[in-house]
């Protein structure tokens, strides 16, 4: 591991940077976390209602935030009761969000390195066993929108969709181990300039960053390298660049 590799999992791993941490998430119906600061006045009444144990007070690593609501996920993930949101006497957690699916918790991402069925899927294209391979659809099964948060492409492969909500189950009980294959990106790392040193280690682009323009260009770039054959004379291939013979040991 080389060094610089080292201080990312050293900052990344600071306790004192919980915020940037995956799988710690405000419970259900919770508003954005600047206003969620200011309205919560840890009263600890939604800790009390939730009947899956699933809600935590932050302790003293989280400095300001300590005393206030968390989910676990790899602990207990969020179940999605609704309950909280309830009681909550200051609107941090929205009471008019009632319906599950309506919840922005996070969003699951799934590491390919370690998601068994990936590793099974790759063993059997490249007919390589590393013995690691299993059949898997713990998180396929547990999530509480089958089919729509997270579906099995080519009848094996999970994807998580923009359905997700990020209630934690799916993390809870991946069975990968010491590392969850599943992990929720809470609702806040979305954004580039709350996420800080995790949104640069994970590369994460918001949704309103995205260019649908630039999406095309690379598809159409795909488009012309496709073409390109390696026999015969070389084909003309207009770049989407100016070269600048000019800069010394361009040739």
């Amino acid at each position: 591991m080389s060094i610089l590799e080292d201080l990312r999992n050293l900052l990344n791993n600071n306790p004192f940077k919980g915020y940037y941490k995956i799988n710690r998430l405000r419970p259900p119906g919770a508003v954005s976390e600047k206003r969620f600061m200011e309205l919560c006045i840890r009263c600890a009444r939604c800790i009390e209602v939730c009947p899956y144990d699933s809600i935590k007070r932050a302790d003293l690593y989280e400095r300001l935030q300590i005393g206030t609501p968390y989910v676990f996920a790899e602990e207990k993930a969020c179940y999605l009761c609704m309950k909280c949101s309830e009681v909550c006497p200051t609107k941090a957690l929205d009471p008019k969000i009632t319906d599950k699916k309506e919840v922005t918790m996070g969003k699951a991402v799934i590491d390919q390195e370690l998601c068994y069925n990936y590793i099974y899927y790759r063993e059997e294209e490249t007919e390589r066993a590393s013995g690691k391979a299993l059949l898997c659809s713990t998180c396929y099964n547990a999530c509480p929108l089958m089919d729509e948060a997270i579906v099995m492409e080519k009848f094996i492969l999970p994807v998580t969709t923009e359905k997700c909500v990020g209630c934690g189950i799916c993390t809870e009980k991946c069975p990968t181990i010491p590392e969850k294959a599943i992990n929720i990106i809470p609702e806040g790392m979305m954004n580039k300039k709350e996420a800080g040193f995790f949104y640069r280690k994970y590369n994460i682009k918001p949704a309103e960053e995205i260019d649908n323009n630039s999406t095309n260009k690379h598809e159409e770039t795909i488009e012309k390298k496709e073409g390109i054959s390696s026999f015969g004379s070389e084909p003309d291939f207009e770049y989407d660049f100016e070269i600048h013979k000019n800069i010394e040991g361009w040739d």
